[in-house]
């Protein structure tokens, strides 16, 4: 299986992307020297990632940590990093056994860390909204687009009124129309992408109930939606591929839509049994 990382260190790849340079730079060399960071004082990682003690201790309150030695504690508590297979990059070289089981690797990683991140309390908070909703509209752009259709479909299945919109026009005017027992069920990886926010806004005017799929948890995106469902990907399998799993968001999809299954199955047997019905026909 693979290696099973700290949280902490989870935490720091969550943020990098939306730390300042001086901050990226001790995350980073966190990031590439767990162990010596547990045995370091605050003088010595900052001078070895080349910036102030103020930086690094920044960095910890960005954290959530009160200052450097409650964040090296925690380091030290957690292990910095848990017995496993490392994950190794895809070489040219490569027979397509070891291509595969790489491949695998990283997605079963992803997952592995996506559960210690993700907050439970959230995933309860955003099963409630889905359930009491009149209406969800599901909005995703670019490689997302299939997480939002897969999530439309099988929330549909769970007897929700649900549809995924893609087109950036018009996502903004069906946003503007949901009202406040409505749901808006977004994902934005980044928390960067300007379409997504848009119609997000517009959503929140109207007075609807947002439900944020991130992987970025300090993004603008992630601080203006009601219930935040924060993912953690890997972008490692091969150079910058811009398809990097998203199975970490189709997973929590499956779970939101297996807890509306399971805790009301009445409603679920209403929908899911004529269609069943009305297809049986139509297979090979």
């Amino acid at each position: 299986m693979p290696a099973a990382k700290a949280e902490v260190l989870l935490r720091i790849e969550n943020l990098l992307r939306s730390l300042n340079n001086a901050e990226k730079k001790t995350a980073q060399f966190i990031l590439d020297n767990p162990q010596r960071v547990a045995e370091m004082t605050i003088s010595e990682l900052a001078a070895e990632s080349s910036v102030s003690e103020s930086t690094v201790f920044r960095l910890c309150r960005v954290l959530d940590y009160p200052g450097f030695r409650s964040f090296r504690i925690d380091m030290a508590r957690q292990g910095v990093v848990l017995e496993g297979v490392p994950m190794e990059p895809v070489q040219p070289d490569d027979d397509m056994e070891a291509i595969t089981h790489k491949v695998f690797n990283i997605t079963i990683q992803s997952l592995q860390e996506t559960l210690q991140v993700l907050d439970y309390a959230e995933m309860e908070r955003a099963y409630q909204a889905l359930k009491n909703a009149a209406k969800v509209l599901i909005i995703a752009l670019s490689v997302s687009r299939t997480s939002a259709i897969v999530a439309a479909d099988k929330f549909y299945f769970a007897g929700l009124d649900a549809m995924a919109e893609t087109d950036i026009h018009f996502q903004v005017m069906r946003a503007s129309l949901l009202g406040p027992r409505d749901v808006l069920f977004a994902f934005s990886r980044s928390g960067d992408t300007r379409d997504i926010i848009e119609a997000t806004q517009a959503a929140k005017t109207a007075g609807a109930t947002i439900i944020g799929v991130t992987n970025n948890p300090r993004s603008f995106f992630a601080k203006i939606v009601d219930i935040k469902l924060v993912m953690k990907s890997r972008e490692s399998r091969f150079r910058n591929d811009l398809l990097a799993t998203r199975i970490e968001h189709l997973s929590v999809v499956d779970a939101l839509f297996t807890a509306l299954a399971s805790r009301e199955p009445a409603r679920i047997n209403a929908r899911y049994r004529p269609m069943y019905d009305a297809v049986l026909g139509k297979q090979c």
